[in-house]
């Protein structure tokens, strides 16, 4: 099987492909979009949205000319939105993208996959329960964000959920003006009291198997917890199911 990944940012592009390794280790990358021959994937990456839908959209007419691929997957964050309204909106901005090209479908042979990250990928390292620091010492600020909402007990995708967001971010949550950026932050605190860092671009612990590992015990334990993660991880599940076949 081959595979077309779309990134929206430039965190996923890096975490991805580690996580790949470890959940779909036979695939390798190429670097060229008609390179792949069997068991590989291309990626684009860090364009942000609406970018992505139009680099989803061009990756159909790739696809169209090199007819190899197995999936087409665009990988985005839900931010302000739901799941369903997520996908809901990339199906439609891909479609709107589509109608100026020569190639207004995948080939029959690929599918279109959409993986939302709810509410963006941070979300999901902060199902860490082993990350999770119980009693900081030295961090006033992630004392008030565990006693506003304790993520090591309470599904992180619910972080802030009674915030209402609207699009020119005229509120804010703990300084934030998005709950994206709140969860981020609350994320560089955790990082911080272990005398870490985090960032997007250097996101360093996050992409190593030990830390996916407990994110994957954090669903089996709670399997209400980090649907959408589960929806990635339900995705290579089948994959490998496919490949063995």
């Amino acid at each position: 099987m081959n595979f077309y990944f779309v990134f929206e940012g430039k965190t996923e592009a890096i975490v991805y492909k580690k996580w790949l390794s470890v959940l779909l280790p036979h695939l390798t990358e190429v670097d060229s979009f008609d390179a792949v021959s069997q068991n590989n994937y291309y990626y684009e990456s860090d364009m942000g949205v609406p970018d992505c839908y139009r680099v989803a959209a061009n990756a159909i007419q790739e696809i169209n000319e090199v007819p190899k691929y197995d999936y087409l997957v665009l990988f985005t964050d839900a931010d302000r939105l739901t799941v369903f309204e997520k996908k809901a909106e990339a199906f439609e901005k891909i479609k709107l993208n589509l109608q100026s090209k020569p190639f207004q479908t995948l080939p029959k042979n690929c599918k279109l996959e959409i993986i939302i990250q709810k509410v963006c990928i941070e979300t999901w390292f902060l199902g860490n329960r082993n990350f999770f620091v119980r009693n900081p010492q030295n961090n006033e600020l992630l004392k008030k964000y565990i006693k506003y909402f304790d993520v090591s007990q309470n599904n992180p995708e619910d972080l802030a959920s009674e915030f209402e967001q609207d699009e020119e971010n005229k509120q804010e949550i703990f300084g934030y003006k998005t709950k994206a950026l709140f969860h981020e932050g609350y994320l560089r605190e955790i990082f911080k009291e272990r005398n870490l860092s985090y960032s997007k671009s250097r996101p360093k612990e996050v992409q190593e198997r030990f830390y996916l590992q407990q994110l994957l015990a954090r669903i089996k334990t709670n399997p209400d917890h980090l649907q959408s993660f589960q929806e990635f991880i339900e995705f290579c599940s089948k994959i490998d199911v496919q490949e063995n076949i």
